[in-house]
């Protein structure tokens, strides 16, 4: 893969980790739809333990990215935070580094 085919939310990542969030709604939009493919895949659903594992992987306040993406309506929680699920589908679920879709996966 070279520079032309990394997705444009690459810039505002260290080494594939965010480090800070952009301030500008639509980049960072980008960036937690990005991440988002890389921490759930649609249809997929994951304990608390699971999600941050994967979140922690991609930035430096994992639980800050946690509550973004919820807050963004890309991931839902139960309300007593044990399980979390994608919650709709982005630009981002087919580019390389994405989660693959679980078999029984809703499109």
């Amino acid at each position: 893969m070279d520079d032309d085919d990394l997705c444009p939310a690459e810039r505002f990542l260290v080494h594939g980790r965010l480090v800070r969030t952009p301030r500008r709604g639509d980049d960072r939009t980008l960036v937690l739809e990005h991440l988002a493919a890389q921490v759930l895949a649609p249809g997929e659903e994951a304990s608390e333990p699971e999600v941050t594992e994967r979140v922690a992987a991609l930035a430096d306040d994992p639980v800050r990215l946690r509550r973004d993406l919820v807050e963004a309506g890309l991931v839902g929680r139960r309300q007593d935070g044990s399980r979390y699920w994608r919650e709709r589908g982005t630009r981002h679920d087919d580019e390389p580094g994405a989660r693959p879709r679980p078999p029984d996966a809703w499109d």
